[in-house]
């Protein structure tokens, strides 16, 4: 017994003062005091030794079960020796120079950020003026919360006004399908079930349908919504939202006007309309001779919808409004393929 300690007082100072890494460190704590280690396996036979041998061994055991002090102590010298290593270092992130084009004249190629990423991020600043705060939905969600608590039942004929992309797998929750969400309503439920009225909320991700591609029209593209509740809300506030949206986005002319329309989740509904940017109302090919532009949607929460979250219709009243950034950026731009936007195309994007 006192020769297996003398040796670990021999060899274990040697090898922690060696240690290199916070690896090596933990491979010979484990050595000593493992469920194998050998401070371990010699506390077993205490119960054999003899009392008087027990005294005289005992200042040498605790010499070698004090080697954990010094084991963290060469921890911490090895984290600092990483932290002044990390402090010397320098990563240059600079960008590659590259030929100068025409209109610079630094001599180097310059970078920002994404024109609907731009876009995106004004709409968020300016609703936090009034309040609102961003949410973040699930992009993966279930068929219950995408459709059927929006009012949207399997059989509901609304279920053709989106080409759902669900997800193949056995994985279900509370019996519901996994899909790949179609619009950020799926939000309203997460949302009224997390918080308590009064609630302004707003909403901004990506969207996914299988749609066939063309100018107005991608698989893959982000929507931004408002959810507000609260009591007494009604359609003058819609209105008033909308206006406040398309007037800073297009100028304080712009005419708006609310428009019948129909969405499952909300009643009564609206489409948005702006005065055509391009004709100022007199008729145009892009707006179809008529003189105005669908620019959103929007309409009251529909009182099935909150009673689904968990919100008295009879207290409180609620706003779903939303648009489609790309669409709105295409109209302020100029823009006319939606699809240039995920292209990766660097000519277009130098534009902005």
């Amino acid at each position: 017994m006192e020769e297996k300690i003398e040796q670990l007082l021999n060899e274990f100072p040697d090898k922690i003062k060696n240690a290199k890494t916070l690896k090596d460190c933990d491979m010979l704590f484990l050595e000593l005091y493992g469920k194998k280690g050998h401070l371990t396996l010699l506390t077993r036979e205490f119960r054999n030794l003899d009392k008087n041998l027990l005294q005289r061994i005992r200042p040498k055991f605790l010499s070698v079960k004090n080697l954990e002090i010094d084991l963290n102590k060469r921890k911490e010298e090895i984290r600092e020796e990483g932290y002044r290593k990390l402090e010397s270092e320098k990563l240059d992130l600079e960008e590659i120079a590259s030929p100068a084009s025409p209109d610079r004249n630094d001599g180097r190629r310059k970078g920002h950020l994404h024109p609907t990423t731009i876009f995106m991020q004004e709409i968020v600043e300016l609703f936090k003026k009034l309040g609102f705060q961003q949410y973040d939905a699930p992009q993966i969600d279930t068929d219950y919360n995408n459709f059927e608590v929006l009012n949207i039942p399997p059989e509901h004929p609304a279920r053709d006004l989106w080409d759902t992309l669900y997800i193949n797998s056995k994985f279900e929750i509370r019996n519901s399908k996994l899909l790949l969400r179609t619009h950020t309503s799926n939000s309203q439920i997460h949302i009224m079930r997390e918080f308590k009225p009064p609630i302004r909320m707003m909403v901004l991700g990506r969207c996914f349908r299988y749609e066939n591609l063309d100018p107005r029209h991608e698989h893959t593209f982000d929507q931004f919504e408002l959810v507000y509740i609260d009591k007494g809300l009604s359609m003058a506030n819609l209105q008033f939202l909308s206006e406040y949206f398309l007037k800073h986005m297009f100028g304080q002319e712009i005419k708006v006007r609310l428009q019948p329309g129909y969405y499952p989740f909300t009643e009564p509904s609206a489409k948005i309309l702006g005065e055509c940017i391009f004709c100022k109302g007199s008729g145009c090919k892009i707006c179809g001779g008529v003189g105005w532009l669908e620019l959103a949607g929007a309409g009251m929460i529909h009182p099935k919808v909150l009673e689904n979250g968990g919100v008295d219709p009879n207290i409180y009243s609620g706003i779903a409004w939303g648009v489609g950034p790309a669409r709105m950026a295409m109209l302020k731009w100029g823009i006319e393929d939606i699809r240039e936007f995920l292209k990766g195309d660097l000519k277009f994007l130098q534009k902005f």
